[in-house]
């Protein structure tokens, strides 16, 4: 099996470095500044307990590679670029299965349509990527994958996707109904937003995500959308919290806090708080916290806006959510 890793930034080059490290085929398919420093150094990897350097091949797009039938498709792009991604991809081949190691749950979705073999993972990986041809894993194990067929089912692939990356150091679970997992995992990365717009620490942002995340629940629970707890994951693997082996402690915080300090003009804000916004649409309904959440990153990156541009205080009001209101 060949694991082709389209949109190799901190969650890809991550699982790609560890898959490579370990025996497996891997190609990287990324930006070109990451590319470059990829080719002409190596792909760097940090991590709690060693740091790599290993020489992946790396290209800037899936129009480079010669397919074949033993290649899986690792979808790790942000949502706002699946579909061109996608799009590039149906281009050079007909038929691969993709695997969405990505946050949100519109990408299945969208995937589906292009390609007939899909499959979801909840992805739970502490990845930072600032610097091309260097990413830091947070964590040892690195990480954990819930997967499963999209939408619903396990099949030989599963498994061996899943074996793969256990080989790799990754805890992973097979599951054949994998949605609620993502859903329980979109629940979490609402306060994503929040820690991009302020940057403070996080206790100080709760009552904010506290409001956010009631405002989904309620939402979800009207749209009759089943989903999964980040603390019941936890507490159905107690694996997550005992093996770990080591942690580093980095500034930099969340995907879209990374996205705005890279200055990369687009933030996955509208796949995440934006999920909740469009649901609660369909239901004839508002989500004004989520919709606003949406508004300022978006503004915040159209403008190159660095992460921590408002206050806590600045944003409780942004969001009608100040005490005195």
């Amino acid at each position: 099996m060949r694991y082709i890793i389209y949109g190799a930034g901190g969650i890809g080059s991550i699982m790609g470095g560890h898959l490579a490290r370990t025996g497996h085929n891997v190609v990287l398919i990324g930006r070109p500044g990451h590319v470059n420093a990829i080719n002409n150094r190596g792909l760097r990897l940090v991590t709690p307990l060693e740091t790599y350097v290993l020489q992946i091949p790396a290209v800037t797009g899936p129009e480079r590679i010669d397919f074949s039938a033993d290649d899986v498709i690792c979808l790790c792009m942000k949502g706002q670029d699946t579909e061109a991604a996608l799009q590039d991809l149906k281009r050079v081949t007909d038929n691969v299965p993709i695997f969405c190691f990505q946050n949100g749950v519109r990408n299945e979705e969208t995937a589906a349509q292009y390609f007939p073999d899909v499959y979801g993972v909840m992805v739970r990986v502490g990845a930072v990527y600032m610097n091309d041809g260097e990413v830091t894993a947070r964590r040892e194990p690195p990480g954990w994958y819930i997967i499963g067929r999209y939408p619903a089912g396990i099949d030989s692939l599963v498994d061996a996707v899943a074996g793969g990356l256990r080989e790799a150091g990754y805890l992973v679970r097979t599951s054949a109904d994998v949605m609620p997992y993502k859903w329980g995992k979109l629940m979490a990365n609402l306060g994503n937003a929040i820690g991009a717009i302020a940057g403070s620490d996080w206790g100080s942002q709760q009552s904010l995500y506290s409001a956010v995340f009631e405002e989904a629940r309620a939402i979800l629970e009207k749209a009759g959308i089943r989903w999964i707890s980040q603390e019941q994951v936890g507490k159905d693997w107690p694996e997550t919290g005992t093996s770990v082996r080591g942690q580093i402690t980095t500034e930099a915080q969340s995907s879209t806090w990374q996205s705005l300090a890279r200055r990369q003009g687009s933030v996955e804000t509208e796949f995440l708080n934006g999920e909740i916004v469009r649901l609660a649409k369909g239901l004839g309904l508002a989500a004004p916290h989520n919709e606003r959440l949406v508004i300022i990153t978006q503004e915040m990156a159209a403008n190159h806006d660095l992460p921590g541009k408002y206050t806590v205080a600045e944003l409780s009001e942004m969001l009608d959510l100040t005490e005195d209101k």
